[in-house]
């Protein structure tokens, strides 16, 4: 029999919280799980009133505290280290990862049990609960942060390609910059299970929370969020093409980080057995990793509505259309926070369904999440509060302590290259060469003989869609209100004469996706599309242009 708890077939609290100029307080990290706590009710609960469909924080690496913990075993932790987080059920599995990180010119120099408290996990949680530690790298040599950051990136994916057929086996986080504490466990609970959040030594610059709400996928460990750079909050309905096509878009990629017989071990990148939101994860880490600007990146996968808007800067525009010929869209809804350890921001998509509300405080703190609630902040010390609007994006730059705005953002990426140049000189548009299709316009009368019953059958109308469907349009002139049921047999098993439509069925969850109007919201609907040969995603060039 099929154990439907860890097998599966993916709406969510989520928000960030940043030392706008990245001093690491433990503060931070009390306001973040608090943060958290107040959207347990954005997250489904089981019958043991402890189990839920996850939760977690993607964190600043704490240094000190970790230094510390290193020190108690007689461990000297040098300035420059990744540190993993890992999920595993076997011994076997971190001699596997010791083994990689050493062929990959990495060495481990202290593995760590986790502390956790399992009062805190409910039954099936329990059930299902992995060993838990964090296994400490540095490099064998001396090398640039970059091409360290490269190698623990390899390394971990190797990692995952030697032991895929271990489905216990899962690294939440691998990184020179952060380090993941998630798990099905309630958010009020998280810091209670997690041991070292407790410490007053844990002390974190900035971090990322999520409660998981799971919709097209049952509940797991490795499945909560953040992931290892973003936490979502929405769907990627485009999903299935999105993963086709950045597979393919990487199949042809040229890294100026990897060698070309290291891009050939990247295997796996997109991992398909996971959810949407961890695909859209996969491929970011894919181009930051490369070195993608970090905005580009994200603006680039996850645009504004820049087809129909006719006031949109020409230069962001032509950016936009620029990275279009590189990146398809994933579109959600979507509201999606993010950091790579430099940057730290948060990005609504062009459908602008999700809430994404920020505050400033007089403390240098940036706090955006679903709701205004998350965080007690009394009126006198708040500097500046709004909202994210369809397809804006707002960040930090952690290095430079500077809260960068959306307007901020467009302006550096509109003037990075020359795009709208780019595009007049190489992009070819179809309409330039073709007139207007005509307007087809009928000269039948009301109750003249035209054989429509004959042509009702050719075009496979049926007396349900005449009596449902056209009818009340004629008489109403609006479509009628229905429900979603549908128990017809499956048009590919149907003895009757089936609509080719009727063969292609949605797959995501249409239930938590309020209805898009393409006429009223054509800003944010486009069917354009582009045709010309694929160039390497990771540079940009005019060649991308040449469509």
């Amino acid at each position: 029999m099929q154990d439907l708890f860890t097998s599966f077939k993916d709406n969510c609290g989520f928000g960030l919280l940043a030392s706008i100029d990245n001093t690491p307080t433990h503060k931070n990290l009390e306001d973040a799980v608090t943060s958290l706590s107040r959207m347990m009710h954005r997250g489904a609960i089981t019958a043991d009133g402890k189990t839920g469909d996850g939760s977690g924080l993607l964190l600043s690496i704490p240094r000190s505290f970790f230094r510390k913990e290193a020190a108690k075993e007689g461990i000297d932790i040098p300035d420059k280290y990744a540190v993993a987080m890992v999920f595993s059920n076997q011994q076997s599995d971190f001699d596997v990862i010791k083994e990689t990180c050493e062929n990959n010119d990495l060495k481990v120099i202290y593995v760590r049990d986790v502390p956790v408290d399992t009062n805190a996990l409910g039954e099936q949680a329990l059930a299902s609960l992995p060993m838990i530690k964090q296994v400490f790298v540095t490099p064998n040599s001396a090398v640039a942060t970059q091409r360290f950051e490269a190698l623990v990136y390899l390394s971990r994916k190797e990692i995952e390609a030697e032991l895929r057929e271990d489905k216990s086996f899962y690294i939440p986080s691998f990184s020179t910059s952060v380090v993941s504490y998630k798990g099905l466990v309630m958010p009020t609970h998280i810091k209670e299970f997690y041991v070292d959040l407790a410490n007053e030594d844990f002390e974190i610059s900035f971090c990322l929370f999520h409660q998981r709400f799971s919709t097209n996928t049952l509940p797991q460990w490795k499945l909560a969020q953040p992931f290892r750079m973003i936490a979502h909050n929405g769907e990627i309905n485009s999903v299935t093409a999105n993963r086709f096509n950045s597979m393919s878009a990487m199949a042809s990629a040229k890294s100026d980080v990897f060698t070309e017989g290291e891009m050939k071990r990247l295997r796996n990148v997109i991992q398909n057995d996971m959810s949407d939101s961890a695909s859209l994860d996969n491929f970011m880490e894919f181009l930051r990793v490369n070195g993608v600007d970090f905005f580009k990146a994200a603006r680039s996968l996850i645009p504004a509505p820049w087809h129909n808007a006719s006031n949109m800067d020409s230069e962001l525009r032509a950016f936009y259309e620029y990275a279009s010929t590189c990146f398809e869209p994933w579109d959600g809804p979507a509201a999606v926070s993010m950091t790579d350890g430099r940057y730290i921001g948060c990005v609504l998509d062009r459908n602008g369904l999700r809430p994404s509300k920020y505050i400033i405080t007089n403390d240098n703190r940036l706090l955006i999440s679903s709701e205004y609630g998350v965080l007690q902040i009394p009126e006198e010390d708040i500097v500046e509060r709004g909202r994210l609007q369809s397809g804006e994006m707002m960040g930090v730059d952690l290095k430079n302590g500077q809260v960068l705005y959306s307007n901020d953002i467009n302006e550096y990426l509109k003037s990075t290259y020359p795009y709208d140049k780019w595009l007049g000189q190489n992009m070819d548009y179809l309409q330039e060469h073709h007139p207007d299709p005509e307007r087809l316009q009928s000269n039948l009368k009301c109750g003249e003989n035209t054989n429509m019953e004959e042509k009702q059958r050719y075009f496979n109308y049926t007396l349900e869609v005449i009596r449902e469907v056209i009818k009340p349009m004629l008489i109403e002139g609006k479509e009628t209100t229905g429900s979603m049921g549908d128990d017809t047999p499956l048009a590919a098993l149907s003895t009757e004469q089936r609509n080719f439509t009727d063969f292609f069925k949605q797959k995501f969850a249409q239930v938590t996706n309020p209805p898009i109007d393409p006429i009223r919201e054509k800003t944010v609907m486009s069917l354009n599309t582009g045709f010309g040969a694929t160039q390497n995603i990771l540079a940009d060039s005019a060649d991308h242009a040449k469509r």
